[in-house]
């Protein structure tokens, strides 16, 4: 391929696979433009699934991280349209299943939850839990009680919390216990600090996830690595560098934990997402795609990946 004079050449292992997602050259919004978006796959993926609605009907580009991921235990995909305040669903297979609104409020980060009940964060400030249907079970208000940016949401569940990241430079991990009624409810918002979580370790952290163990894994932003913490809040370790080589991460900016423990990361300045064990010990690459930016697994292996461009990519196996 020849673009802007200069040819670009793709090689992988004899036991992998090259997938062409798509190519493009000329002009685009921002300017002339050219470039190539692949994955590289082992060789016995030779199927996966990528998807975008018409970019005026899904727009993750104008705030925060690009939008934001979660899969249901029964394989549906949610992805947040900020712009157009809702959420859309989606199939395993891509297919648009339906959307709900969020009214007058973005959508900026989302998780799932107990009986697979969705926690959105909208605007930063506030939190609201929904039936995967789009109904509003709750809604809580922290705009009152904080002036921080609430990055990162996750479900906490052997402590049935909700475990979220908040505040810019140092960023707190805090928790908000969730209530559960059988009519809508509003309340204040309640959050506190995570015990044995403090600033000394943090820079800015943003997109948490939580493993079967209940140990909290949050991404170090700026410090291109990821920290983890026990179910209780006490620091562990951290893991993964400022750089381009292997286990190395640069701008990382989602993650999630597979069925298998391993750690899962969207290294979006890499265009890469990277595998590591629970311990932090680097596994593979699991696929270079350009800016991924949300990761998240399906029930039957699947992994799921959202990307600055508002594609969404199904890899069937990984």
């Amino acid at each position: 391929m020849t673009c802007a004079k200069e040819t670009l050449q793709l090689s992988c292992a004899a036991n992998e696979l090259i997938v062409i997602e798509d190519i493009f050259y000329g002009r685009r919004e921002n300017g002339p433009r050219c470039g190539l978006f692949y994955s590289v796959l082992p060789a016995e993926v030779k199927k996966n699934v990528t998807f975008q609605k018409d970019p005026r009907q899904l727009d993750t580009s104008d705030t925060w991280e690009w939008g934001a991921l979660a899969v249901s235990s029964t394989n549906e995909i949610f992805v947040t349209d900020e712009r157009n305040k809702r959420i859309q669903v989606f199939s395993m297979k891509g297919v648009f299943i339906h959307s709900f609104s969020t009214r007058d409020l973005k959508p900026v980060a989302i998780s799932t939850g107990r009986n697979d009940t969705l926690w959105v964060i909208l605007e930063g400030y506030d939190i609201q839990q929904h039936s995967k249907e789009g109904h509003v079970l709750a809604k809580f208000t922290c705009s009152s009680t904080s002036k921080e940016i609430i990055y990162g949401i996750a479900w906490h569940e052997l402590s049935d919390r909700i475990i979220l990241t908040q505040g810019a430079w140092p960023t707190e991990i805090v928790w908000l216990s969730p209530t559960y009624t059988t009519t809508p409810t509003s309340a204040t918002c309640n959050l506190n600090r995570l015990s044995g979580t403090g600033s000394d370790e943090i820079s800015n952290k943003q997109s948490i996830t939580i493993d079967m163990k209940g140990n909290i894994y949050v991404i170090d932003k700026y410090e291109a690595r990821i920290l983890k913490y026990g179910e209780n809040g006490v620091y562990l370790t951290s893991f993964g560098s400022p750089g381009s080589g292997a286990g190395n991460l640069n701008n990382p900016s989602g993650i999630c934990v597979d069925s298998l423990g391993r750690v899962i990361v969207a290294d979006a300045g890499n265009s890469r997402v990277e595998m590591f064990t629970a311990k932090g010990e680097h596994i593979r690459t699991v696929a270079y795609m350009q800016k991924p930016r949300h990761v998240a697994t399906g029930g039957e292996g699947q992994l799921v990946v959202l990307n600055q461009e508002s594609f969404v990519t199904i890899f069937p196996k990984y």
